[in-house]
């Protein structure tokens, strides 16, 4: 079954000019379908997959399933709608998106962290001021020597992009399942 097979056409106008219009029927891409939450959080119904780097939607689906075509069952997994932005970037890809995005200051800080982990004001910023009493009484002692790491604009496009790699996609077992339920959710 091809992605929009069974999509409902609709009648667009080719033309687009007041007073002179010219229909052809097009498949109407902007259905959307969602999967149920019992579903999403089921892990029953999914096996873990790390994409690597020049895999695409569509070899990911050869591998898994021995069928390209079933390409959008791998995104439909994900809740996936753009491939571009929401699909792993190859690393070339990534460099020439960050070279885009940032230009110039690709390495500049984009947050920092602390030894843990967590993201802290860059050190040297003011924080605010003001004075007032602790109602509970409370003394804090706050670690002025600790230490932050800065993560570039770049550091931080490959981390997002590596998180994406991590994928559940549907076990084959389940897929007629899913493609049925999707025709019958078109049909409505």
């Amino acid at each position: 079954m091809s992605y929009f097979s069974n999509f409902k056409t609709i009648n667009y106008d080719v033309k687009g000019v007041k007073g002179d219009k010219q229909f052809t029927q097009l498949k109407n891409i902007l259905t959307r379908i969602r999967m149920k939450t019992e579903f999403i959080k089921n892990r029953v119904f999914y096996s873990d997959y790390m994409v690597m780097d020049g895999e695409t939607p569509e070899s990911v689906a050869h591998d898994f399933y021995g069928d390209t075509g079933l390409h959008w069952i791998v995104m439909y997994a994900q809740q996936m709608t753009n491939p571009y932005y929401d699909w792993p970037m190859t690393y070339y890809n990534l460099v020439k998106y960050s070279d885009k995005k940032y230009g110039d200051d690709k390495l500049e800080a984009h947050h920092w962290e602390d030894s843990n982990g967590n993201e802290v004001n860059e050190p040297g910023s003011i924080v605010g001021n003001g004075t007032g009493n602790d109602p509970n009484d409370l003394e804090a002692t706050v670690d002025v020597y600790g230490s932050a790491t800065k993560i570039t604009n770049i550091e931080y496009e490959e981390r997002e992009n590596e998180k994406r790699r991590s994928i559940n996609l549907i076990r084959p077992d389940y897929v007629n399942a899913v493609k049925k339920e999707f025709e019958k959710l078109l049909k409505k």
